[in-house]
């Protein structure tokens, strides 16, 4: 199967299945993320435990990520999307029922052998099935639709815990069994499997870390994560210390909102005008707007207003334009291995940012902290794009010189 069109990526049947699979999906590991903290707290776990369980879920992820990943190249793609939505039904049944902690972790365990195969695995999809003329628009509507789940994740969530938690359960389990279903209506979409290369995967990873022109991308995604992440998970609090600005509900729902836009939308300009006109404005624009952070506390809601514009747009549009290069500059043999490292640099950019974040936040305050890391992000771009003039000269050196 392949795509020439957006027309045709969109109104495909069984394409159109997938994205509705992965919607559902993204629901639940969204709901995986702000919501099993709150039920835990009230099952009157402490918060030393409500950490434990959410540190398991994440280090896990990242752990299995790596162990789990290259298999979509060796085992096809369908297998490892369908195990991963089949493992939030159990999940979700331990969750609710689990008689002890320890069968919580297990529980949470479960959920990150999900969240490590299925995004990795999903891009590979996008990438197997859409021509390189409209790949990056594919990546941005297939972005788009991971984005609006993670977005309505949480409100659909918080809906559903007014009546009970047992309801809530009972829906997840539910949205879990359906992406499981319209996920095996699914056709395999690798056509060569490389069983030789499966047990190569710690060799296959250091040859695509070695490649200059991949880790420019992995990371550009790692810093523009680190800096959404940041953004994402302690604006909250920041607000709260604030008089006269909006609340923190309205303010991450327009980030993420803006942000689903932007994948729709941007991957479009990447097709039409490259990747590097669409990577430089949104590094501006990300820098801006974490700029913007620092300065709420004395211009507050119009600072705020050019957080939302230009994270959420500059961020996911990186995210995009960074996933079509990794796709352009990996071999078909090795896609899911390298979105699987792309999927760490973005996870590992949330985390390394909250953690930096953190430090500086107790040492100097918020409106430092964000000034601070603001000044890195914009060392890390400018190494990125010397890194990348320096590449683009070296191949025109060789190409004259051969």
């Amino acid at each position: 199967m392949q795509i020439n069109s957006l027309k045709e990526f969109i109104s495909n049947k069984k394409i159109l299945t997938f994205l509705l699979g992965t919607f559902l999906f993204m629901i639940n590991i969204s709901v995986s993320y702000t919501v099993v903290p709150v039920y835990l707290a009230s099952q009157n776990f402490n918060l030393t435990q409500i950490g434990i369980s959410t540190t398991v879920y994440s280090l896990s992820a990242i752990f299995l990520r790596i162990l789990l990943g290259p298999r979509a190249d060796t085992k096809g793609r369908k297998f490892p999307l369908l195990i991963s939505s089949f493992s939030f039904v159990i999940s979700w049944l331990l969750i609710w029922l689990a008689p002890s902690y320890e069968l919580h972790l297990i529980a949470r365990i479960f959920q990150a052998i999900g969240l490590a195969m299925y995004m990795s695995t999903a891009i590979s999809v996008v990438s197997d099935i859409a021509s390189q003329k409209v790949l990056g628009g594919s990546m941005g509507i297939y972005r788009g639709f991971v984005a609006l789940g993670f977005i309505l994740g949480p409100v659909l969530a918080f809906a559903l815990i007014e009546i009970s938690f047992p309801t809530l359960f009972i829906a997840t389990i539910i949205i879990s069994i359906i992406s499981f279903t319209l996920l095996t209506f699914l056709p395999e979409t690798k056509t060569s499997l490389n069983n030789h290369n499966q047990n190569k995967s710690s060799k296959n990873y250091l040859v695509l870390l070695k490649n200059p022109r991949l880790l420019r991308y992995y990371l550009a995604v790692m810093t523009a994560t680190c800096g959404f992440g940041i953004v994402s998970t302690n604006s909250a609090l920041f607000l709260k210390t604030l008089d006269q600005v909006i609340s923190p509900s309205i303010f991450l729902f327009f980030l993420g909102f803006l942000g689903m836009l932007s994948s729709l939308f941007g991957g479009k300009l990447i097709d039409k005008y490259g990747l590097k006109k669409v990577i430089i404005p949104g590094s501006l624009l990300v820098l801006s707007g974490f700029l913007a952070m620092a300065i709420v506390e004395s211009t507050g809601n119009l600072a705020l207003i050019v957080v939302m514009l230009a994270m959420g747009l500059g961020t996911n549009s990186i995210v995009v334009a960074s996933i079509t290069g990794i796709d352009k500059e990996t071999s078909k043999e090795l896609k899911a291995t390298s979105f699987a490292i792309e999927e760490c640099s973005y996870d590992g950019g949330f985390a390394l940012g909250n953690m930096l974040f953190g430090f500086l936040v107790l040492s100097f305050g918020y409106s430092y902290g964000f000034l601070i890391i603001g000044l890195l992000l914009a060392i890390s771009y400018l190494g990125i794009f010397i890194w990348d003039y320096r590449i683009k000269n070296k191949g025109k050196i060789n190409k004259y010189t051969n």
